[in-house]
């Protein structure tokens, strides 16, 4: 595993919820939480877990966000937005994944997301926790 690692919302998504390969997520958010990875994610990151895993619970969201933000360095969408939108306008990602993208770039990590194809042939180092879907 990497030194260190920057989380995309759907693994951390993956599981909360439970969803296939979350024993995966669940090794690497053990290591961050452990130190033995140091972890980094975003605000925007923060935001697309907290809205997503919300709706049916908000406040059991509200507290596995709080748990993740003192987990890992949380880097704000102020000191990446330009790299963001570099990666958004250059190579079509979605917004959150353009975040990801930023911050793995700002700190120098591996960007650890799923089988989303935003993040095929950029010039970041990237970790899957699933491929295709499952």
């Amino acid at each position: 595993m990497a030194d260190a690692i920057t989380v995309d919302a759907e693994p951390l998504i993956a599981y909360y919820w439970d969803e296939p390969r979350a024993d995966d997520v669940e090794a690497v958010l053990d290591d961050i939480e452990r130190g033995d990875v140091r972890g980094w994610t975003n605000t925007v990151t923060c935001t697309e877990v907290r809205y997503v895993c919300g709706r049916d619970d908000p406040e059991s969201a509200r507290q596995y966000v709080s748990r993740i933000r003192d987990w890992f360095g949380v880097v704000s969408a102020e000191a990446v937005w330009e790299q963001a939108a570099a990666y958004k306008r250059e190579h079509s990602v979605a917004l959150g994944d353009a975040f990801t993208l930023a911050t793995a770039v700002e700190k120098d990590t591996v960007a650890y997301c799923g089988a989303d194809d935003d993040f095929d042939d950029l010039d970041v180092a990237i970790r899957r926790f699933r491929e295709d879907g499952v």
